[in-house]
C-alpha cells in the first residue's frame, strides 16, 4: 500500500484532504483525549520550543494535527499553508515512516484508492495513532519524563478499550515485551521529572532510603501476568535497592534529597549535577531511529529498492557473523571457510 501511495502522489491533489469524520470521534473518551493531544502536539510546533531532534519528528506532528481536524498553525485556521512532503523511504523498523504514511494516505483516501478493508483498517490506526500513540512516541525522547509517561501510556490503551477493544489488546501486548523499562534500575528517573507530583517524588525518595543500597540485585521484568496490577501502581511501589544503586552511578546520594521540599532540589549542587547528566542520556527508540535514518540514506546511494535493501542488509549481517573483527586470524578463518 505504502509503494502504491508513493507512484500515486504526484497525480494527488493536495488541497483535497479530510480529517478524522469516523463516528466514534463523538465518544466522551476521544474528545477528551484529543483536548489533551492538541495542545500538547502544538507546543512541539511553537517557536518557543526547539525540542524536536529531528524533521521527521515535526513531520509526524503535523499531519497528526491535520487529521485531528486541527489547524498546525493558529493563525492559519484554514491551513491552507501547510505543503504536504512527498512521501519518502521507509523501512520495516522505522515505526514513524509508516506512520507517517498511514497518516496521509488517511487524509487523501478521496483521492486514492483504498479496498473497503484497507480503509477500515486505516481508520482504526488512525484513531489509535492520533489520540494516543504519536503524543507517546513524541515524548519519548523525554528522559526524566520516561516512567510516568510509561505507566500513563498502559493506563490510556487500558481506557482505549471502550473505543476498540481488539486495538487496546494489541497494544497491551507489544507493551508487554517492554517493561523492563519500567523497571527498578529506571524509575528513579522521575525524580528529575515535573509531571511528577512532589508528593511522590518525596514517596520515591523514602522508599530508596527504606530499600538499601545493593547493586548486585538485578531490576524486576515484569511478567505479563502482572500488566493488570502495574496498571494501577505508583512509581515509588516499583523502587528496589537497584535504585539507588542506580542514582549513585549518576553521582547522587539520595539522602541528600531527604527531608529537602522536591521545590528546593534544584537548588542543591549534586541535584543540579545529576540532572545534567540526565538530560545527556540518550533514548533508545530515539537513538534508534537515527541509527536507522542515517542507514536509510546511505542505503539510497546504493539502491533505491527495498527488496534489494533487505538483501544488502543481510550481506552484512553475514558478513560480520564471519569476520567480526579485523584480526588476522579472523580474516585467516573467513578466508579458509570460502575455498
Amino acid at each position: 500500500m505504502f509503494e502504491r501511495f508513493r507512484a500515486c502522489w504526484p497525480k494527488i491533489n493536495h488541497a483535497n484532504y479530510k480529517p478524522l469524520d469516523d463516528t466514534s470521534m463523538s465518544h466522551p473518551m476521544l474528545q477528551m483525549l484529543r483536548s489533551d493531544v492538541v495542545p500538547f502536539l502544538k507546543s512541539f510546533l511553537s517557536s518557543e520550543r526547539s525540542y524536536i531532534p529531528r524533521e521527521d519528528y515535526k513531520e509526524m506532528i503535523q499531519p497528526c494535527l491535520t487529521v485531528l481536524g486541527c489547524p498546525v498553525n493558529d493563525h492559519d485556521q484554514a491551513n491552507s499553508h501547510y505543503c504536504f512532503r512527498v512521501p519518502g523511504a521507509y523501512h520495516m523498523a522505522r515505526w514513524m515512516a509508516k506512520v507517517i504514511y498511514c497518516l496521509k494516505i488517511f487524509l487523501f483516501r478521496d483521492e486514492f484508492k483504498l479496498t473497503v478493508s484497507e480503509t477500515k483498517n486505516l481508520t482504526e490506526f488512525c484513531v489509535f495513532a492520533t489520540h494516543i500513540y504519536v503524543s507517546a512516541w513524541i515524548s519519548c525522547p523525554m528522559q526524566s519524563d520516561a516512567p510516568i509517561n510509561d505507566l500513563q501510556l498502559l493506563a490510556r490503551i487500558d481506557q482505549y478499550s471502550e473505543i476498540n477493544k481488539k486495538i487496546a489488546t494489541a497494544a497491551t501486548k507489544k507493551l508487554q515485551n517492554h517493561l523492563w523499562y519500567l523497571g527498578p534500575e529506571l524509575v528513579w528517573l522521575a525524580l528529575f521529572s515535573n509531571k511528577v507530583a512532589n508528593t511522590e517524588k518525596k514517596m520515591l525518595v523514602e522508599a530508596m532510603i527504606a530499600a538499601g543500597l545493593d547493586a548486585s540485585v538485578r531490576g524486576i521484568k515484569f511478567p505479563p501476568a502482572n500488566v493488570e496490577q502495574l496498571k494501577r501502581t505508583q512509581l515509588h511501589e516499583l523502587i528496589s535497592s537497584t535504585t539507588t544503586a542506580a542514582l549513585l552511578s549518576i553521582g547522587l546520594i539520595v539522602a541528600l534529597l531527604n527531608g529537602i521540599d522536591p521545590e528546593n532540589w534544584s537548588d542543591c549542587p549534586h541535584f543540579q549535577q545529576a540532572a545534567n547528566v540526565v538530560k545527556c542520556l540518550k533514548v533508545v527508540n530515539d537513538t534508534a531511529e537515527c541509527s536507522i535514518a542515517l542507514m536509510t540514506s546511505f542505503n539510497k546511494s546504493i539502491t533505491k529498492s527495498e527488496a534489494e535493501m533487505q538483501k544488502l542488509i543481510q550481506v552484512v549481517k553475514d558478513n560480520r557473523e564471519r569476520i567480526p573483527d579485523s584480526s588476522k586470524a579472523s580474516l585467516a578463518s573467513a578466508k579458509m571457510a570460502t575455498k
